[in-house]
């Protein structure tokens, strides 16, 4: 595999507009791309073809309303040409030759999933496709079924892990898409339940893309050894892993009912909690309910132990049957910059996590994603 890609995959200078504007700057952004080999080899490019293909981009997103429609969404530059426009043109030829796909986004809690899903609402006005975007998180069972489900949960977590969703209606929404190109989604609503969360109604969409999205979505049974779901692991926690692990069997005829997966990780499992306490300081600051850092530990913890990414997530070198393959992998740095992409044979999967020790507190958190 090759090694890690520079910390600064493209300066931060390098946005559309100014790209646009300057045939300096679009001559330097060709450069930096130019060098990616990960990236070239996801696209299928030659060194030298790479500024003609950024020509060509350019020409499709050079309209005020999708430069303005970018720009509101907060990215790094490197983000845009490492992952969103990749993952636009990967959901723009699928359609063309797949019908109705469905694609699944896995990522760890803070990675941009929701940000990537508005973007691929904006980039398909380019790429000629309309997504329908999900989160698994729209599918959790109602409060008092999940509380069941998640009664033997030692985080005091009640959303979240596997058990916690109705994949009965997420099956009905893939089978739905794919037979009409239109489906019903539940409504979740966080603040209910005094922030608990529970069911809110539901919509009903129409596209010619699915994209699912989710901290676990892909996640497969792995079998759980005695360094699960990580050394030092209580009993508690060892147990719970186990029975996660169990549970994934039920949703595998869910992801088989995906065409491919992206996954996007952090180059460090750490730069998680950090990206989580960034989005509570928000929070915080906009006087909403906010949660405290031992809290965000518990999350941290809660999905580590559930669905340790190096065992349920991790591209498989021999993909079992029926399971989406992975068709693309970014690495993020702690500032959320793009800092590898490419086939996952082609990027590196980051070492093994060491969590922080449990935390005393007493008090509990409702959600890892």
């Amino acid at each position: 595999m090759s090694s890690p890609g520079p910390t600064v995959w493209v300066d931060g200078d390098l946005k559309l507009q100014a790209v646009l504007d300057g045939p300096p700057q679009r001559r330097r952004l060709a450069r930096q791309l130019a060098r990616q080999t990960g990236w070239r080899a996801l696209l299928n490019l030659d060194e030298g073809a790479v500024a003609a293909w950024l020509d060509r981009q350019l020409d499709l997103l050079a309209t005020s309303t999708i430069v303005e429609a970018l720009a509101a969404i907060p990215h790094h530059p490197s983000v845009l040409w490492g992952l969103w426009i990749p993952m636009a043109q990967l959901m723009g030829s699928m359609q063309r030759t797949t019908p109705r796909p469905r694609i699944g986004l896995a990522g760890v809690p803070g990675t941009g999933k929701t940000t990537l899903g508005q973007a691929m609402a904006v980039l398909g006005r380019a790429y000629d496709f309309s997504p329908i975007v999900a989160s698994i998180d729209d599918y959790y069972l109602p409060l008092s079924t999940r509380t069941m489900a998640m009664a033997a949960n030692p985080f005091a977590i009640d959303r979240g892990p596997p058990g916690s969703h109705d994949l009965q209606w997420l099956n009905r929404s893939l089978d739905d898409f794919a037979a009409h190109g239109q489906c019903c989604i539940p409504c979740f609503d966080k603040g209910l339940a005094g922030g608990r969360g529970d069911r809110s109604g539901s919509g009903c969409h129409r596209g010619d893309v699915f994209l699912l999205e989710g901290w676990m979505v892909g996640a497969r049974p792995f079998p759980v050894g005695p360094e699960d779901p990580h050394p030092g692991a209580s009993a508690a926690e060892r147990a719970w892993c186990a029975r996660c692990s169990n549970v994934l069997t039920e949703y595998t005829s869910t992801w088989e009912r995906l065409h491919g997966l992206v996954l996007v990780v952090p180059q460090q499992w750490r730069h998680s909690l950090r990206w989580r306490l960034q989005a509570e300081a928000r929070q915080r600051r906009r006087g909403k309910g906010a949660l405290s850092g031992a809290q965000l530990e518990r999350l941290l913890r809660c999905f580590w132990a559930s669905v340790p990414p190096h065992r349920a997530l991790q591209p498989a070198r021999t993909p079992a049957d029926g399971a989406p393959p992975v068709m693309m992998m970014a690495i993020l740095d702690g500032r959320r910059r793009v800092a590898n992409m490419g086939p996952p044979e082609a990027v590196n999967w980051p070492a093994p996590v060491q969590l922080p020790s449990s935390s005393s507190s007493s008090s509990s958190a409702s959600s890892t994603g």
